[in-house]
């Protein structure tokens, strides 16, 4: 199987109208301008939950939420009663299908549980292209103010987040939605609003499809995705942090790579004779290898996989997959890992995918 080099990846596709719009962006964010927040992150103490693309509707058959409600309601009751902040980066509510009065009735109880974060301080919001009315201040106001209770809510562009270790900055977390760039989501949304209202909505509503299928791989795999982490790969001590395409992507790495690394730190740790606890773990893990392997050869050969990589990029997937699940990224800890909702057993516990450690992760950037 032929693989990408950093290079290769950087030059294939036209990418320049991404790469622009997160210049931008980024330098809009430097400057500190109206629309973005700069914040530290303390590497020993810090909690992040960060979740995308919940596509609240109003419970009806054009909304891709209903079906992840029980998991997402789950996962913010426990991440607000451990500390953690609760990121949302944009597409929250499905304002392209649905006005936004009929959406919050809705998930009346699920907003409840929102407000506890924003009410504590804990609580930040990026806007995506399908909840792009919260750009306007008084929308905001008047329609999540008395919902979410507490100080002015702001629902930002951007966040330009500096990890802290003590007293030394390590890099940054640029977290943005990620539409940036997306001839249909960023440049012509007026165009993609009315096609997704008037004409997609009423099929949905009529067929319940959905294009949100189960996450089963997090590796660089869909062209945005790919175009997201060419601008990140340009980048000096910056991590991105994006929603926006539903699929998870975790240190700018293979699904396969990132198997074999944890494999490899096994039998480096493993002394002499292993216990049948000790077994369990690298023989899941092959048992996993060989399932992403044979998936591999299945895939279109059109489509190559990207080879080695700074690890700058991580998407957090979403929160409305058809089977139930939600993904998410945690920074806790000194960590940052991806997580699934609920478990394997479909239980209402975190299911962690893949971890590493934040601090190699901006030192390797």
């Amino acid at each position: 199987m032929s693989t990408l080099t950093e290079k290769d990846v950087l030059a294939a596709g036209n990418f320049a109208g991404v790469n622009s719009a997160l210049d931008a962006e980024l330098a809009r964010a430097r400057k500190g301008e109206a629309g973005t927040a700069s914040l530290s992150f303390d590497l020993a103490s810090g909690r992040y939950i960060i979740f995308s693309d919940l596509h609240r509707g109003a419970r009806n058959h054009a909304d891709d939420f209903w079906r992840t409600e029980r998991a997402y309601n789950a996962a913010i009751a426990y991440y607000h009663r451990m500390g953690y902040t609760l990121v949302l980066l944009g597409d929250v509510e499905e304002l392209w299908e649905e006005r936004p009065a009929p959406v919050l009735r809705a998930y009346e109880h699920t907003l409840k549980l929102e407000a506890r974060f924003h009410q504590e301080k804990r609580y930040l919001r990026v806007r995506g292209n399908h909840d792009d009315e919260w750009q306007y201040k008084a929308r905001v106001k008047s329609l999540l103010g008395p919902l979410y209770g507490g100080d002015e809510l702001r629902v930002y562009d951007s966040l330009l987040v500096r990890v802290m270790d003590g007293t030394e900055e390590l890099g940054v977390l640029f977290m943005v939605h990620g539409q940036q760039g997306s001839g249909t989501s960023d440049r012509w949304p007026e165009l993609s609003k009315f096609v997704v209202r008037y004409i997609w909505r009423p099929i949905q509503r009529l067929t319940h499809l959905s294009f949100n299928t189960p996450a089963k791989s997090w590796r660089l795999r869909q062209t945005h995705n790919r175009a997201l982490n060419s601008w990140a790969q340009t980048q000096d001590k910056l991590v991105l942090i994006a929603g926006h395409t539903h699929r998870p992507v975790f240190q700018s790495e293979s699904h396969e790579a990132q198997i074999r690394k944890r494999l490899a730190e096994l039998e480096r740790g493993a002394k002499g004779r292993a216990s049948q606890e000790q077994l369990e773990e690298p023989a899941e893990l092959l048992a996993e290898l060989e399932w992403v392997l044979a998936q591999e050869r299945q895939r279109p050969k059109e489509e190559p996989e990207a080879g080695p990589m700074k690890p700058c990029y991580f998407n957090t997937g979403c929160c409305c997959y058809l089977d139930g699940d939600i993904t998410g990224l945690e920074l806790a800890d000194g960590q940052i890992r991806l997580v699934r909702w609920p478990n394997d057993d479909a239980e209402p516990k975190r299911h962690i995918l893949v971890k590493g450690s934040l601090k190699d992760v901006l030192a390797h950037c």
